[in-house]
């Protein structure tokens, strides 16, 4: 009876033992695997740290780039808005300088207007003069040729003006005839003016001493014709006479 109750503590034994062994070399292999896994785990969580870094990083210099284009875009915005300010200013002085030279032309035009206008009321108001001295020289009685004290002369204009004609006489010396309003002045059988008178014409004129200076009352004047010799000077100075 004791060997066999031994026997059969020394199988439980061994089996106990067995089975423990068993249960060691389980657990040995679990710690292993889990030991395995932990790494597993780590590593994973290590590339997805780097990765979220390397993602971190790009959308950083992403983010810089769009910076840079933004504050590219911003300064051509200014630029853009400074070039337009310039513009709108230019167009506004161009402006200006248009409406001051559109209203310079327009006084120009009033004044030149008005001096038309001037010249206008100058030259009816010669006109008006001259019809009224022609008038009046028209109604002038003609002195006869019986006047006493008259004399007469027929030569070539060689000067005239308002106050006076230079007279040269063929053989004769010159004579300055002084010309006063009451003086007749025909030419070519009109009445006119002393400066209608033309140099070189055929004059025939009565004249008075005034004062010890001949003064014309009636001056007849023929257009010299074109090509027809003139008189001649010759003579000495008399009294109300120009030597050559």
């Amino acid at each position: 009876m004791k060997r066999g109750a031994i026997g059969v503590s020394a199988g439980i034994a061994a089996l106990l033992l067995s089975t423990g062994c068993d249960q060691n070399k389980t657990l040995s292999a679990r710690q292993e695997g889990e030991q395995t896994s932990a790494s597993q785990v780590v590593a994973q969580a290590h590339e997805r740290t780097e990765k979220a870094f390397d993602k971190a990083e790009d959308a950083q210099k992403e983010a810089n780039q769009q910076q840079d284009q933004a504050t590219r875009a911003q300064a051509s915005v200014e630029d853009a808005r400074e070039e337009l300010a310039d513009a709108q200013n230019r167009a506004q002085q161009e402006i200006r300088e248009a409406q001051q030279a559109q209203q310079q032309a327009q006084q120009q035009a009033q004044q030149a207007e008005q001096t038309v206008a001037s010249a206008q009321a100058s030259a009816l108001e010669a006109q008006r003069q001259q019809q009224t001295e022609l008038s009046q020289q028209a109604q002038q009685p003609v002195a006869p040729a019986a006047t006493q004290g008259a004399q007469f002369i027929d030569g070539e204009v060689l000067t005239v003006n308002a106050q006076e004609v230079l007279v040269s006489v063929r053989g004769e010396p010159q004579v300055r005839l002084q010309l006063a309003p009451s003086t007749q002045v025909l030419v070519d059988g009109r009445q006119a003016r002393a400066t209608d008178i033309e140099e070189g014409s055929q004059i025939r004129a009565s004249y008075q001493d005034v004062g010890g200076e001949p003064r014309a009352v009636r001056v007849e004047v023929t257009s010299q014709p074109a090509g027809y010799p003139s008189v001649p000077e010759s003579g000495e100075s008399t009294p109300g006479a120009v030597g050559p």
